[in-house]
């Protein structure tokens, strides 16, 4: 990493200084998020008008999703000093998104920030290999191509993370804290549909049980639920997919300072999002250290760019950079450490 003649320090390269945790403001920013989500579950299944009941379903998918930025905060020990504390939080934050808390750590923790960018190990939108695609069956091909066009994309987390390694059960797999994190998903919904049930029946005179049910399971939990997974698997893609980004050969070792900032983007949007979204596409701060809080990850990032401007990868997002994200990474090409599309030709 080029420091321009700063000649930072490793505690300056590392952003040690933003990683300073405070007790009140994750507390804060869960309960008001909380209260938040829940009294738009409750609009969505209280209210008559369904145009109401959309934009309440909307806003409370919007809130899963910075409710679950909080959890990955704690989950990372950026939120709190205090680990329990962490813990609780992160927990609660992850409930509405239907997250058991241990397996969101492994699978993010564990394997992408220990193996960032790294082919075969990093589970944020992994490309295929040039040779395991010359490899793969031609139903493997078509899926992997639906997962890498436009189409296909949002529902990369939902398929390939969420219902495959999160929420399933796998004999072997889940330890006694998997087992445990599951059941408190699984009383959640309970809660959510016997709460939501009994609030729709009060609000909607003469209303079957199965009826109330129905409501709640559309607008209180589906669509909210789709609003989080479209919103995961477009961050997943945005922050480690692009025309600049490498990937690297997975050596048995955790990635490196290089690796990580080579194969992360930070993401440019109107300030307000980057507010409402907790400043989460200020990603390369967050990978070089995961426990800069949250509150403070703007600060390091800027610090970040300061250090470095030239080995960054700053990209301002629309929708013509997405399109030209989609069209170039198709698959990866150790050899060249480069993207190639689907006839093996470079493309990046």
């Amino acid at each position: 990493m080029a420091s321009v003649g700063l000649a930072p320090s490793r505690a300056d390269l590392h952003l040690m200084r933003f990683a300073t945790r405070h007790l009140v403001k994750p507390v804060v920013l869960l309960a008001v998020e909380l209260a938040a989500y829940l009294s738009c579950v409750a609009i969505a299944v209280t209210a008559s008008a369904l145009a109401v009941k959309l934009l309440a379903s909307v806003a409370a998918g919007v809130l899963t999703a910075t409710l679950a930025i909080i959890g990955h905060d704690c989950a990372h020990r950026g939120g709190t000093r205090f680990q329990s504390l962490n813990r609780l939080i992160a927990t609660i934050g992850f409930l509405p998104a239907l997250h058991p808390l241990s397996r969101w750590e492994y699978h993010h923790n564990q394997v992408h920030h220990r193996y960032t960018a790294q082919l075969g190990r990093d589970n944020a939108f992994p490309p295929m290999t040039v040779d395991e695609y010359r490899d793969a069956s031609g139903a493997a091909r078509v899926y992997y191509r639906f997962l890498r066009s436009l189409w296909g994309q949002p529902l990369f987390y939902l398929v390939q993370i969420w219902a495959k390694d999160i929420i399933v059960p796998r004999r072997g797999q889940f330890k006694p804290r998997d087992w445990f994190d599951f059941g408190l998903v699984c009383l959640w919904l309970l809660a959510l549909f016997a709460g939501g049930a009994v609030l729709s029946r009060q609000f909607h005179s003469g209303q079957s049980w199965t009826a109330a049910f129905a409501n709640v399971a559309l607008f209180g939990l589906a669509i909210p639920f789709l609003i989080w997974n479209l919103f995961i698997s477009f961050v997943t893609v945005v922050q480690h997919t692009g025309p600049d980004v490498r990937w690297s050969i997975p050596n048995g070792r955790p990635s490196n300072f290089e690796q990580k900032l080579r194969g992360t983007v930070r993401i440019r949007f109107p300030e307000p999002i980057d507010i409402l979204f907790h400043r989460l596409m200020q990603h390369p701060a967050h990978h070089l250290n995961p426990i800069v809080p949250l509150y403070s990850l703007e600060g390091a990032q800027h610090r970040l760019e300061d250090l470095d401007p030239e080995g960054l990868m700053v990209v301002r997002w629309t929708p013509d950079y997405h399109r030209r994200l989609t069209r170039a990474c198709k698959l990866y090409d150790p050899n060249r450490d480069g993207w190639c599309d689907f006839q093996y030709r470079p493309t990046a």
